[in-house]
């Protein structure tokens, strides 16, 4: 049986930045859980960075028909967004870190929000990467590096932290993560570091500064099956979602 789940991230809801750089993004949400729909997708992760405070009652509402994961990005607050929470149990009382498992993998979000990995946090973190199943990481900032301006600027403070933990493992690590609101892959020994673009509006990767592309959002379907991990980019562009592979 194939297990599908979205990766959506980096919405931005009710924030004037978006709304500056002509984005619409409680329009780009709407058509994104639509097209879940007729995808028949019904289980979620979500990236991080929701937006404003109070949109988050509409955010969590808006999801009542799927299965929800979610982390924490460095728009968010652990003290609003644990008020929606219904279904999820974090390990902390400050911070919204967990761990799940099933018959293939194992399964761990992590909490970013603050821009580095708390030292309860990495402990945890530590003693449950120690398992024999492969590992899906699912965290807002990206571990590995990648060459463009928003990660020299606004990269996870202590994340050769993690890398260094993740790297000693005979199990391979998929990191799924956003923050960037761009496309990309890179793989290190073991550890395979996918970032999804953002459902608000892109960076251009290739740029030397920090621009907004305000013509494209996106997101990103996971498929499992029998021990095995595919991922598939929808990009929204020309009024119309297209699928492509890319992993």
């Amino acid at each position: 049986m194939t297990r599908k789940i979205a990766f959506l991230t980096d919405i931005h809801l009710d924030e004037d930045f978006p709304a500056e750089n002509g984005v619409d993004c409680k329009g780009n949400w709407e058509l994104i859980l639509s097209d879940l729909h007729t995808r028949g997708i019904d289980e979620i992760c979500y990236g991080g960075d929701i937006g404003s405070k109070a949109i988050n009652a509409w955010f969590f509402d808006s999801l009542h028909d799927f299965k929800t994961n979610l982390v924490l990005g460095n728009h968010d607050h652990f003290s609003e967004t644990h008020k929606h929470l219904k279904e999820i149990k974090s390990d902390s009382n400050s911070e919204l870190y967990y761990a799940l498992e099933d018959d293939q993998f194992k399964y761990l979000f992590l909490d970013s929000s603050s821009g580095t990995i708390s030292k309860p946090q990495f402990e945890w973190f530590c003693q449950k990467i120690n398992n024999e199943k492969p590992i899906l990481m699912f965290i807002h900032h990206p571990i590995l590096p990648v060459k463009v301006k928003v990660d020299e600027l606004y990269g996870l403070s202590n994340r050769n932290l993690l890398f260094k933990e993740l790297s000693k493992l005979h199990v391979d690590t998929t990191i799924f993560c956003g923050h960037y609101h761009m496309d990309d892959i890179r793989t290190t020994g073991k550890i395979r570091q996918i970032v999804t673009p953002a459902g608000s509006y892109q960076v251009e990767k290739d740029s030397l500064e920090i621009r907004v592309n305000n013509t494209s959002f996106g997101y990103r379907i996971i498929e499992l099956s029998d021990g095995k991990l595919e991922s598939y980019l929808i990009e929204y562009s020309n009024s119309s979602f297209v699928q492509r592979a890319n992993d």
